[in-house]
């Protein structure tokens, strides 16, 4: 394989999956929705997609997984001796 311009080990592969579950998962909805129709399909799977995002990364993330920095107490900033 040609030598590539990052390394595939730093690639964060359970983002990569999640994202691709929820495309997959607007994709299944948009063309459900869309009864056959290619052009409505695509557009309702953009927009799927926006809200299935919207709704993993500020909703549901946050319930399962609370961000790490508001567990964080500022501490008073040290004050130097000179």
């Amino acid at each position: 394989m040609p030598d590539l311009p990052f390394d595939l080990a730093t690639v964060d592969w359970i983002t990569v999956a999640t994202y691709a579950g929820i495309a997959f998962l607007a994709a299944i909805v948009g063309n459900i929705i869309a009864l056959g129709n290619r052009f409505a399909a695509s557009v309702l799977t953009a927009l799927f997609f926006a809200v299935f995002y919207v709704l993993w990364a500020y909703w549901i993330a946050d319930i399962v997984a609370p961000k790490a920095a508001s567990a964080v107490t500022e501490q008073p900033a040290a004050t130097s001796p000179y």
